[in-house]
């Protein structure tokens, strides 16, 4: 595609070695403010030892006696089953490891709601514990806060948890139940074209990219600067199915304010092949690449889907698959 313009994101358990952690704002379309560049306690009962995982932190199928998951279950709010096994592993952690705490600091008097110093440690502490009373727990790989547990005692059904408050502190009660899906949604296989775990970006995964849209978004005296959004398409499902009420074949992997927008942006674009930051590579002209004022143009220093241009000329930005577009930059 060619742009021509010119200058004018409580039941009590066991505890349980923690496991293997989870690694994971609007990439492209994202602008700066002006066209300046920017500078760069009580005992422990005994654990039991945890079931075996996959290796990333979630249950292979064989490791959870609780059976597969299903990848399209159907999910909706309800009344929390496993609320209490929650709470459970919630009392048994802080005794565990008071450490990852701040015990002294509460969200609210009497709660028990304590600021976690260790968001990390909380977390893998928390799918332990459910795991060492006998349950299947994981993170959910495709939250993009990566803050959701998983929970199952039967294959019938499972719970999701939002356990973490943004302000930093334990998110208890019903308040931390989020939702019920029959069958069970997890554990599943990941399709080979899914995002790595920890990404960010969740379901529905980005279709690849097909093209992007790209323009002159500031001019200045001393250099344009350009931006670019992949985008993907025709699907009107997709579209669709990711916040798009109205229809379009044609849309971003993501709304704007999505919260995995970014995540699956960098997943789907790829990496740049000069900079190596998550994003599309600019070429100049001549097909080079840019590598500063000297050169005419150079990636901005904060946005890989962004490119300040000192001179004219026509500029290709592009993902690793090919999909790509120009914008014609006279000055």
């Amino acid at each position: 595609m060619l742009v021509r313009l010119s200058r004018n994101p409580g039941a009590t358990v066991a505890a349980a070695s923690l496991v293997a952690l989870l690694t994971s704002s609007c990439g492209g379309g994202s602008s700066p403010s002006s066209s300046t560049p920017p500078a760069t306690v009580p005992s422990q009962p005994t654990p039991a030892p945890p079931p075996p995982t996959s290796g990333d932190g979630s249950f292979s199928h064989s490791s959870c006696p609780l059976g597969k998951g299903t990848v399209n279950p159907e999910c909706s709010e309800g009344r929390s089953r496993l609320l209490d096994e929650m709470e459970g592993a919630m009392d048994l952690l802080i005794q565990q490891k008071p450490q990852i705490f701040d015990l002294s600091e509460e969200v609210a008097p009497g709660t028990r709601a304590y600021r976690v110093l260790d968001r990390e440690a909380y977390m893998e502490g928390l799918v332990a514990n459910l795991r060492a009373a006998g349950l299947c727990s994981e993170r959910d790989p495709d939250d993009a806060l990566l803050e959701t547990i998983r929970v199952k005692d039967s294959s019938d059904f499972s719970e999701e948890f939002d356990v973490l408050l943004s302000s930093g502190f334990m998110r208890r009660g019903t308040g931390a139940y989020r939702t019920t899906c029959s069958p069970s949604s997890f554990p599943v296989e990941r399709s080979a074209d899914a995002p790595p775990i920890g990404s960010g970006c969740g379901r529905p995964y980005p279709p690849p990219l097909t093209r992007f849209n790209c323009k002159v978004h500031l001019k200045s005296p001393e250099f344009f600067t350009l931006d670019s959004t992949p985008i993907v398409g025709p699907d009107v499902a997709y579209c669709a199915a990711v916040g798009f009420t109205d229809g379009r074949a044609l849309c971003a992997v993501r709304p704007e304010n999505a919260p995995d927008r970014k995540a699956c942006e960098n997943w789907a674009s790829g990496k740049a092949r000069d900079t190596g930051r998550p994003g599309p590579t600019w070429t100049k002209p001549d097909g080079s690449f840019c590598t500063g004022p000297g050169s005419g143009c150079a990636n901005h220093p904060e946005s890989q889907y962004q490119l300040l241009s000192y001179v004219g000329g026509t500029y290709t930005v592009s993902a690793q698959n090919g999909a790509s577009c120009r914008v014609v930059v006279e000055r």
